[in-house]
């Protein structure tokens, strides 16, 4: 099972007020050959060499049993069987597992995210319950790495968008706390915010109709937006 908690505080941007939390926990093997996530994980994680004959008997049987039984399915209500799309869903990790996301309020109980509270938050807790299970589930992945020292890194297309000036500090501030690195583009963010100390942004400018793009260089230092000397 995995957690990550974050507490968050619209009225400051400070995380502090509102709690969120994520939790996955592996499913459960539904056929006689399935494996547990777990014992599946662990199998998947070994290096090739170190894979005994017994190990990808086990691996196959398994992937096995899964796309025999979603076929089955299939075919009990009458649709279509496409064995293309019955490997993909074998192979797609993110239905091993059941994701459930929870809030809670200073002394409240902790209460699931269902779409009727989702739709009940304010603007920035609508952010927060947005991007803490993307930035959680990233974090979880780096965890996993040996060296502790490598690159945190996060990349966004279209990075916040529709999220107000007040929440996005917020968000990095979040990124910031987790210890990410990060590349974004975005047509409106600058990201020079006070839970930013340092950051490089590369602007392309491309005047009217003109032909050529001229990237302009600026460098955030957590005070002032300075333009880089070409």
């Amino acid at each position: 099972m995995g957690e990550s908690d974050v507490v968050f505080d619209e009225g400051n941007g400070y995380f502090y007020g509102t709690d969120f939390s994520l939790e996955w926990k592996p499913r459960p093997a539904e056929g006689a050959y399935e494996l547990e996530v777990q014992q599946l994980n662990e199998l998947l994680l070994k290096e090739k060499g170190r894979l005994m004959a017994e190990d990808m008997e086990k691996i196959t049987r398994h992937f096995r049993a899964k796309i025999y039984a979603e076929k089955q399915k299939l075919q009990d209500s009458g649709q279509v069987v496409n064995y293309m799309d019955l490997i993909r869903g074998a192979l797609d990790y993110r239905q091993w597992f059941e994701f459930h996301m929870y809030y809670y309020r200073g002394q409240e109980r902790r209460k699931e995210l269902t779409n009727s509270a989702f739709h009940r938050f304010s603007g920035g807790e609508k952010a927060m319950a947005m991007y803490v299970p993307l930035f959680a589930a990233v974090n979880a992945q780096y965890q996993k790495a040996q060296n502790v020292d490598h690159p945190r890194i996060l990349a966004l297309d279209e990075a916040f968008a529709g999220v107000d000036d007040k929440n996005i500090e917020s968000i990095f501030q979040l990124m910031q706390k987790m210890g990410f690195d990060y590349i974004m583009n975005s047509q409106i963010l600058w990201g020079c915010y006070r839970s930013v100390k340092n950051l490089n942004i590369s602007e392309l400018y491309r005047p009217g109709n003109s032909g050529t793009v001229t990237v302009i260089s600026y460098h955030w230092n957590g005070c002032e937006r300075l333009l880089e000397e070409q």
